[in-house]
């Protein structure tokens, strides 16, 4: 066997039926042997960041690792930003890079560079294997540790000459199982019912998502009668959107979080990043009577960085479905149902008030951005997946996502832009032949859009919505908060993308992908249904009002 024919063996073994990336001289032994290979698909992006993007968004909607060769040290780099993403995302994704022929790197070769050092800030871990007999193994270790917990992306870097050469096979493939937490279980479930029902809150981490927990967390909540939120710009289907516990995403400062958790005197944290802040705020993100407690499968994640009074590590979704019952046997059954009745009471209130504010936009021009969304929105299928990266409006989109099942939410928590439109390809790839829907910035859509050209080339069910406020109007809000002024009231430099004005409409139309740009709420809603309908691919170009405007 050559060392390539070890990669497609480890690949076929690990369930892997997807390469995503770009291919470069330093690739070609590992693209030249899927020539005659009829189970391993490469699927080609236009650039590396955008196949970081793909592999990410696949590797989030199967919950499986996913494959991402990248050409050298210059792909490593151009890869860097959405690797950053799935970092942050914890995505398991297993990242190669092609390194220059091992007999002559101390020449300092053209393409050689020290792909470790750049990979290792961007990955649990990096590596450059040393020998063909190493790449099975190594490739082994990685598939197994991008998907152990905490998951995330991991790095080997394979030398040109070592994918040629004869190789050792690579050893079986082990089979791990999660377990629930050993000890703890019972004095979290007294701390949880030493309240009245209603008086307890889960917040909840993408950990949720990534362990399967989101129905067994439902039960829990339904036992307790509990509300449920979600950790700020949490990524992943958390909750049942339409439960009634379900309280949405928790604020983005500490202290409209201390404001949002006052009613509650427990509060259980399931997963990591619970609290975190983008703007600083002289708050902590409970009052210091409230009891927390903490479940994660991380043992790095319990009580960082703030502290808990119980603090368990296991499998949430194993360790949830251990304490549930433990749960029922102390609570008031009854209590529970009255707090889950009100909490349904209070949704429904909170629906009437999204529906009138969102009703009424239909002739404006340019549109609101509540009334566009909800258009766009409302036109979709039950259950149609949400990729979003669209500043101004993706709150909205997320309060109104009308999905009832795990796996249909889909954002980027590192916050670097580029990410959404690649992702979006990914994910379609990953639930074909269902439609997909991705929210985009007109800011972020010009970061990646080279994806328009993956998805004409696989006829991918995408519908890109690219909400067009001529500028990073996000900037201009945050800037506004935090000098405490009135909302855009202030001068602002290099926020504006309108001189010249971008054409959304042609660059998809370059690229394969047709496009329309709508003028009315009404004429969204329609676009949008017809678009889905075609199950191609599609761009609807959605002016809306910005700072300036006449309203």
């Amino acid at each position: 066997m050559t060392g390539a024919d070890v990669v497609l063996d480890v690949l076929r073994s690990e369930g892997v039926a997807l390469i995503f990336g770009n291919p470069g001289t330093t690739e070609l032994p590992l693209t030249d042997a899927l020539a005659g290979c009829a189970d391993i698909d490469y699927v080609l992006a236009l650039q590396e960041a955008s196949a970081a993007a793909m592999a990410d968004g696949y590797a989030r909607a199967t919950g499986r690792p996913s494959f991402l060769n990248l050409h050298a040290a210059v792909g490593l780099g151009n890869a860097a930003g959405n690797l950053t993403n799935a970092f942050a995302n914890r995505s398991p994704i297993v990242v190669t890079a092609g390194q220059q022929d091992e007999r002559h790197l101390a020449e300092d070769p053209f393409l050689a560079g020290d792909l470790v050092g750049i990979a290792r800030p961007l990955c649990k871990w990096a590596h450059e294997v040393r020998s063909p007999d190493e790449l099975g193994t190594m490739l082994r270790r990685a598939f197994r540790d991008a998907l152990a917990p905490p998951s995330g992306p991991v790095f080997l870097s394979l030398r040109m000459d070592h994918l040629q050469r004869a190789a050792r096979p690579a050893p079986a493939r082990s089979i791990v199982n999660r377990a629930a937490v050993a000890t703890g279980l019972n004095e979290a479930a007294a701390h949880l019912c030493s309240v009245p029902a209603g008086q307890v809150a889960l917040v909840l981490g993408d950990e949720v998502a990534r362990s399967g927990a989101v129905a067994s967390v439902a039960d829990l909540a339904d036992t307790l009668g509990a509300t449920a939120f979600g950790a700020p710009l949490f990524g992943a289907t958390l909750f049942p959107p339409a439960h009634s516990l379900w309280g949405g995403m928790l604020p983005l400062t500490r202290a409209e979080m201390r404001d949002a958790l006052a009613p509650f005197r427990v509060v259980l944290l399931l997963g990591g990043d619970s609290f975190q802040a983008i703007l600083y705020t002289a708050a902590d993100p409970v009052s210091p009577e409230t009891v927390v407690l903490q479940l994660s499968a991380d043992p790095l994640a319990l009580g960082r960085p703030f502290p808990v009074a119980l603090g368990l590590q296991g499998d949430i979704r194993a360790s949830v479905e251990a304490l549930t019952p433990l749960v029922a046997a102390r609570t008031d059954a009854q209590a529970a149902r009255a707090a889950r009745e009100a909490a349904q009471l209070r949704r429904e209130a909170e629906s009437e008030r999204w529906l009138a504010a969102a009703d009424g936009g239909d002739d404006q021009e340019p549109m609101d951005p509540l009334a566009a969304t909800a258009a766009v929105m409302s036109a979709l299928p039950l259950d149609t997946p949400l990729v979003s990266e669209a500043p101004t409006t993706g709150a909205f989109a997320r309060i109104m996502h009308n999905a009832r099942s795990a796996g249909t939410y889909f954002f980027a928590r590192g916050g670097g832009l580029g990410w959404a439109m690649p992702a979006a390809c990914g994910v379609a790839l990953a639930l074909a032949p269902r439609p997909v829907i991705c929210f985009v910035g007109d800011g972020s859509a010009m970061y990646s859009p080279q994806a328009l050209w993956t998805a004409a080339n696989r006829r991918l069910p995408i519908l890109f919505v690219v909400m067009d406020n001529r500028g990073y109007a996000v900037l201009r809000d945050t800037l506004d908060f935090w000098q405490g002024r009135s909302k855009q009231s202030g001068d602002y430099v290099a926020l504006d993308l309108d001189e010249p004005r971008l054409d959304f409409c042609a660059l998809a139309a370059s690229m394969g992908v047709a496009a329309s740009t709508v003028r009315s709420a009404r004429e969204a809603h329609e676009v949008a249904r017809a678009a889905v309908a075609t199950g191609e691919p599609r761009l609807l170009h959605v002016p809306l009002r910005a700072a300036g405007d006449a309203a």
